[in-house]
């Protein structure tokens, strides 16, 4: 059996979630990030993890996409287990997965067409034709071929988002996943990442995994969420659901306000002198 077919079986074992995490804990020193989260992403949704800075968001992205693995725990992709599969299969779950990082990671000496171009060099046997031919349709998808001789250094904040996101997709994966996609940009910007994300789910099917404290874009794009609060899981379940979940943190989290504790802090220091 070939590691499509491998991978293949494995999905079928649980043909509604693409990605498992059983029991994940992570610990660094002495500090607790995540503490047995448990969760299931399925395919063809757009899930979203929310959470105050601090509750662990960006280190269980990187145990669900296979850069990091947890203190315990385990990562289960198309019913296959991330951290104990063989080299062959790992390089194969990886090959499928697509990473958009936070500030882009584009690589400033090569122009936005060999950036998108690089993943196909790398990991395929395309004839160099095919593979310029690939990265320039990427880049339309995300509405950047104007831009495939530029560097980098030349594009806008908005621009670069959207290159890393062709890169992320020049592989064709079943899923991408986001850190943070619109950190930094002024909201008309932000809207239209939110609308590229929301267009390459439902056109192509592309798993998505956004990791956000942008509450307006998570609404936007979201079909279910969940929300780590002192690296637990707090929330689980479809957007509207999680939106108005009662318990008293959540609240605070969605609709921007300062807690009980965090308020009598503010009380004080507005009491003393500067």
């Amino acid at each position: 059996m070939d590691l499509a077919e491998n991978l293949q079986v494995g999905a079928q074992r649980k043909t509604d979630d693409l990605v498992r995490a059983v029991a994940l804990s992570t610990v660094f020193g002495e500090r607790s990030v995540l503490d047995g989260i448990d969760l299931a992403i399925r395919r063809g949704e757009v899930f979203v993890v929310m959470g105050p800075s601090g509750c662990g968001k960006t280190t269980l992205l990187r145990h669900l996409c296979g850069l990091l693995p947890p203190t315990l725990g385990s990562v289960f992709v198309a019913g296959h287990d991330l951290y104990t599969a063989s080299p062959e299969l790992l390089q194969h779950m990886r090959l499928r997965t697509g990473l958009s990082f936070q500030g882009g990671a584009l690589l400033g000496s090569l122009s936005v067409l060999e950036n998108v171009a690089l993943p196909l060099r790398e990991n395929t046997d395309l004839p160099e034709n095919v593979v310029l031919q690939t990265a320039r349709m990427k880049l339309d998808m995300v509405g950047l071929l104007h831009a495939a001789d530029l560097l980098p250094s030349s594009l806008s904040g908005g621009m670069r988002k959207r290159a890393a996101i062709a890169r992320a997709i020049a592989l064709d994966p079943d899923i991408v996943y986001f850190d943070e996609p619109s950190a930094g940009l002024d909201p008309i910007t932000a809207a239209e990442v939110d609308n590229l994300i929301v267009k390459l789910n439902k056109v192509f099917g592309i798993t998505m995994v956004v990791v956000t404290h942008d509450l307006p874009s998570a609404y936007e794009i979201a079909d279910r969420i969940v929300v780590l609060l002192d690296g637990r899981v707090a929330a689980l379940g479809p957007r509207d659901r999680v939106w108005h979940d009662p318990n008293p943190r959540i609240r605070d989290f969605i609709e921007r306000r300062l807690s009980a504790e965090d308020s009598r802090g503010m009380d004080i220091l507005s009491h003393l002198e500067v």
